[in-house]
């Protein structure tokens, strides 16, 4: 058995241990709520971060959905008060704007009816500020557009969860936004500004066409026409050439006017087809009649050779295709001294191809470069000795280009020049029987038995047409305006009236849609030196049956009246 002694040894180290164990484990329970402590304090910690990243993102997200909404909105709708009201009204949904407000300076918008947008109250503004700063509690951003200074952008802001330094970041995305949409709609407004100053302009010009159109052709219609009428009259021979020499200007001034007040539509988009049915003969007779005299008088031969293929009636601008051969032969016959100017027409392609060619002085290389060029002459010659404006050409082409043709020329100086024109025509099937018959009716027509009557507002123009239609052995009644050719159709039966457009008191449209309410069945033809579209169509909507174009002729007159009577 142990001793006493090792008894008391063994107890106290038992006693030893156990209070070493409880130091060991009061040391531990010390650690341990150390710890717990530190664990506490983290989680404090984490969860102030979580709310902060939180509060962070939900302000993030609600910017992000203002910006995108906004953002199409600017792109499809005007920048207008109310958009501007709706945009400041919706900055303010998060938690972290409390109020927002944007003022203007000379921003100078038409969309816009005031500068000043938002919530004022509690705002202290001074000058508009040229940077993003705060003041307390209030975030002031500057609006710059193109680096002008037009404006600020200043939020109320709720200080606390969210860092300023990324509410100015999220807020400058808000003003860059803004930015744009003034920039987009400045330039829309210049945009639309000078869309209206093009289409004045283009009306303007449109005005100016029509107008000198009128005033050119009304006091040519009196020249030419007295000019027409005065070759039927006993003359001698100084008188004859006097009347040459008359004609001849008249002619020629006529060309010019026609030249230019082409090139005028051109430039302003006015230049229009008028399709109408015409047969070949016809354009053929109207060029022989025209050049064949003028040929013999150069001492050179005239010739128009047609191909059998050819057929024999077109739809086509007839007037306009006229003026480009026109243009075309008489420019070969003027500048050719000797030799022939030679026109062969045939169909190719469903294309009208007509090929002008003569034996004159050519055209150099470098001419033929710019001789479609407006108020450009090929200076056939050494010395420039032929007249006209330089248009003629210009003009062909550009009435080719609008009948979606083609114009090409083959020349060497000295030789002679040879222009190619190809036109894409509608043809139609002619009716010789009835051809026949018209013809007949044609040779059998007497006009003495007529009622006319002809309303213009210009003496010389009533006495022209008069004379003219004496001439056919018909005696007009006249009207100087339309209230006139009211009175008078009302108190008389009149077989065709011949109606002016432009006239004081009543024109001839008011007075032609009048007479067309009152059942009136009567053939009118419009009198105009209006040659747009525009205003044939006038013509034809108040009710006109046909037109004659000043200056006209007493053939036109007589070409008119056996058409409709």
């Amino acid at each position: 058995m142990p001793s006493d002694g090792a008894l008391e040894r063994k107890l106290k180290r038992e006693i030893a241990a156990r209070k070493e164990a409880e130091r060991l484990l009061e040391q531990k329970g010390v650690e341990l709520y150390e710890s717990n402590q530190q664990l506490r304090v983290a989680i404090g910690q984490l969860e102030l971060q979580t709310q902060y990243d939180l509060r962070k993102f939900e302000f993030e997200q609600q910017i992000d959905e203002c910006l995108i909404h906004f953002g199409r909105a600017f792109l499809s709708q005007t920048l207008d008060d109310a958009l501007i009201i709706n945009f400041m009204q919706q900055l303010t949904v998060s938690d972290v704007i409390e109020s927002s407000f944007v003022r203007f300076v000379e921003l100078e918008l038409e969309t816009l009816s005031r500068n000043e947008f938002g919530d004022t109250s509690n705002l202290s503004l001074s000058q508009i500020v040229e940077k993003t700063l705060w003041r307390e509690e209030r975030l002031l951003i500057p609006l710059k557009v193109e680096g002008e200074l037009v404006g600020e952008l200043v939020f109320s802001v709720r200080i606390g969860d969210v860092a300023q330094d990324f509410i100015a970041s999220q807020m400058s995305l808000v003003a860059e936004l803004l930015c744009s949409a003034i920039s987009r709609q400045r330039m829309l407004s210049t945009t639309l500004k000078a869309k209206k100053r093009a289409e004045e302009s283009e009306r303007a010009t449109k005005e100016f066409v029509a107008m000198i159109n009128h005033e050119l052709r009304t006091p040519l219609t009196g020249l030419l026409g007295s000019a027409d009428l005065l070759k039927d009259t006993p003359l001698s021979k100084e008188q004859s050439d006097y009347l040459a020499n008359l004609n001849q200007s008249g002619e020629f001034l006529r060309t010019i006017i026609n030249d230019l007040l082409d090139f005028s539509k051109m430039n302003a988009g006015m230049m229009e087809l008028f399709l109408t049915e015409f047969s070949w003969q016809e354009l053929e007779s109207s060029l022989t009649g025209i050049f064949s005299h003028k040929a013999r008088e150069q001492q050179i031969q005239f010739t128009i050779t047609r191909k059998s293929d050819v057929p024999d009636r077109f739809i086509g601008d007839f007037e306009r295709i006229t003026q480009i051969m026109v243009n075309l032969i008489g420019n070969a016959i003027k500048f050719t001294h000797e030799g022939s100017v030679d026109v062969l027409v045939k169909w190719e392609n469903e294309r009208l191809v007509t090929v002008i060619s003569d034996t004159g002085v050519g055209i150099g290389k470098e001419a033929q470069a710019t001789l479609f060029d407006p108020f450009v002459q090929a200076d056939r010659s050494s010395k420039r000795n032929y007249e006209g404006t330089g248009l003629g050409l210009a003009i062909c082409k550009n009435l080719i280009t609008l009948m979606d043709g083609e114009i090409s020329l083959k020349s060497d100086v000295g030789k002679g020049t040879q222009f190619t024109v190809s036109l894409p025509l509608p043809t139609v099937e002619s009716d010789v029987a009835e051809e026949a018959v018209e013809q007949v009716v044609d040779e059998q027509k007497s006009f003495d038995s007529l009622s006319i009557l002809v309303v213009d507002d210009i003496r010389m123009n009533q006495i022209i047409i008069t004379q003219m239609l004496k001439k056919l052995q018909v005696k007009p009644d006249i009207g100087n305006n339309g209230r006139e050719a009211v009175d008078a159709v009302e108190a008389n039966h009149y077989d065709l009236i011949f109606m002016d457009c432009r006239m004081p008191e009543m024109d001839g449209f008011e007075a032609t849609r009048h007479l067309r309410e009152q059942g009136l069945k009567t053939p009118i033809i419009a009198l105009t030196a209006g040659t747009t579209l525009a205003e044939r169509e006038l013509c034809i909507e108040s009710g006109m049956d046909d037109i004659l174009t000043k200056p006209y002729t007493a053939s036109d007159l007589e070409s008119m009246l056996t058409k409709w009577m």
